[in-house]
């Protein structure tokens, strides 16, 4: 079973490919390739950045802000 690193990996993989995702986490692609197939853990801060890389290209993730409570007319 893969472990939780690995499959958000995977994902940032699909989103951007394996050399933008290793340049945007700031590591090699050899580094990269090995935790994907679990010859390495994942970081958590490796981890994290890939969960930013997800979540910024998924746009079901980032919903639009709601209103701004205070600036909503109060119903009648």
């Amino acid at each position: 079973m893969k472990s939780l690193g690995q499959r958000v990996l995977e994902r940032a993989v699909q989103k951007l490919g394996v050399s933008p995702l290793a340049s945007r986490l700031r590591i090699s692609e050899l580094a990269l390739n090995a935790m994907l197939t679990g010859l390495a853990t994942v970081p958590d801060a490796i981890l994290l950045r890939a969960v930013d890389v997800v979540m910024d290209e998924d746009s079901d993730f980032n919903p639009p802000p709601s209103q701004d409570p205070k600036s909503a007319k109060p119903p009648t």
